[in-house]
Protein backbone atom coordinates (compact mmCIF):
# COMPACT_ATOMS: atom_id res chain seq x y z
CA UNK A 1 0.00 0.00 0.00
CA UNK A 2 1.25 3.47 -0.90
CA UNK A 3 0.48 6.24 1.62
CA UNK A 4 0.56 9.85 0.44
CA UNK A 5 1.09 12.85 2.67
CA UNK A 6 -1.45 15.58 1.76
CA UNK A 7 0.52 18.33 3.50
CA UNK A 8 2.12 20.70 1.03
CA UNK A 9 5.19 22.83 1.45
CA UNK A 10 4.93 26.59 1.25
CA UNK A 11 7.19 28.55 -1.06
CA UNK A 12 6.71 31.43 1.34
CA UNK A 13 8.06 29.83 4.52
CA UNK A 14 10.47 32.71 5.08
CA UNK A 15 7.90 35.44 4.40
CA UNK A 16 7.14 37.99 7.09
CA UNK A 17 4.00 37.20 9.04
CA UNK A 18 2.47 40.66 9.05
CA UNK A 19 -0.56 42.23 7.46
CA UNK A 20 -0.73 45.33 5.31
CA UNK A 21 -2.46 48.49 6.48
CA UNK A 22 -6.21 48.33 5.97
CA UNK A 23 -8.07 50.77 3.74
CA UNK A 24 -10.73 52.85 5.48
CA UNK A 25 -12.74 53.39 2.29
CA UNK A 26 -12.80 51.83 -1.15
CA UNK A 27 -13.96 54.90 -3.09
CA UNK A 28 -11.71 55.53 -6.12
CA UNK A 29 -9.54 52.49 -5.30
CA UNK A 30 -8.45 49.52 -7.36
CA UNK A 31 -9.33 46.16 -5.81
CA UNK A 32 -7.48 43.16 -7.21
CA UNK A 33 -9.12 39.74 -7.13
CA UNK A 34 -7.32 36.45 -7.66
CA UNK A 35 -9.94 33.77 -8.25
CA UNK A 36 -9.13 30.07 -7.98
CA UNK A 37 -11.48 29.37 -10.88
CA UNK A 38 -14.12 27.53 -8.87
CA UNK A 39 -16.58 30.32 -8.17
CA UNK A 40 -17.17 32.89 -10.91
CA UNK A 41 -20.59 33.85 -9.51
CA UNK A 42 -19.06 34.50 -6.08
CA UNK A 43 -16.50 36.94 -7.42
CA UNK A 44 -18.99 38.53 -9.81
CA UNK A 45 -21.13 39.30 -6.76
CA UNK A 46 -18.17 40.81 -4.91
CA UNK A 47 -17.54 43.06 -7.91
CA UNK A 48 -21.21 44.06 -7.98
CA UNK A 49 -21.22 44.89 -4.25
CA UNK A 50 -18.14 47.10 -4.59
CA UNK A 51 -19.74 48.95 -7.53
CA UNK A 52 -23.01 49.46 -5.63
CA UNK A 53 -21.37 50.71 -2.44
CA UNK A 54 -18.27 52.68 -3.45
CA UNK A 55 -17.87 55.51 -5.93
CA UNK A 56 -15.20 55.09 -8.60
CA UNK A 57 -14.00 51.68 -7.40
CA UNK A 58 -12.41 49.44 -10.02
CA UNK A 59 -12.21 45.67 -9.58
CA UNK A 60 -9.47 43.86 -11.50
CA UNK A 61 -10.34 40.15 -11.67
CA UNK A 62 -7.82 37.46 -12.59
CA UNK A 63 -8.24 33.69 -12.52
CA UNK A 64 -5.26 31.57 -11.56
CA UNK A 65 -4.36 28.86 -14.08
CA UNK A 66 -4.83 25.77 -11.88
CA UNK A 67 -7.43 25.32 -9.18
CA UNK A 68 -5.29 23.01 -7.03
CA UNK A 69 -2.06 25.02 -7.18
CA UNK A 70 -1.00 28.32 -5.60
CA UNK A 71 -1.25 31.40 -7.78
CA UNK A 72 1.93 31.96 -9.81
CA UNK A 73 4.22 34.65 -8.45
CA UNK A 74 3.81 36.63 -11.68
CA UNK A 75 0.06 36.83 -11.08
CA UNK A 76 0.52 37.85 -7.45
CA UNK A 77 3.05 40.50 -8.48
CA UNK A 78 0.70 41.83 -11.17
CA UNK A 79 -2.21 42.22 -8.75
CA UNK A 80 0.03 43.70 -6.05
CA UNK A 81 1.44 46.22 -8.52
CA UNK A 82 -1.91 47.58 -9.74
CA UNK A 83 -4.15 47.28 -6.67
CA UNK A 84 -4.76 49.25 -3.50
CA UNK A 85 -6.12 46.07 -1.86
CA UNK A 86 -6.56 42.47 -2.92
CA UNK A 87 -8.92 39.58 -2.38
CA UNK A 88 -7.41 36.17 -2.84
CA UNK A 89 -9.57 33.18 -2.18
CA UNK A 90 -11.92 30.49 -3.11
CA UNK A 91 -15.39 30.84 -4.50
CA UNK A 92 -16.55 27.40 -3.50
Amino acid sequence: MKVLNPVGESKFANAKDETAARLRRFDNKVIGVIDDGAGKAYFDRIKQLFAENYKGVQVVHRVKPLLASPAPLELIDEIAGISDAAIVGTGI
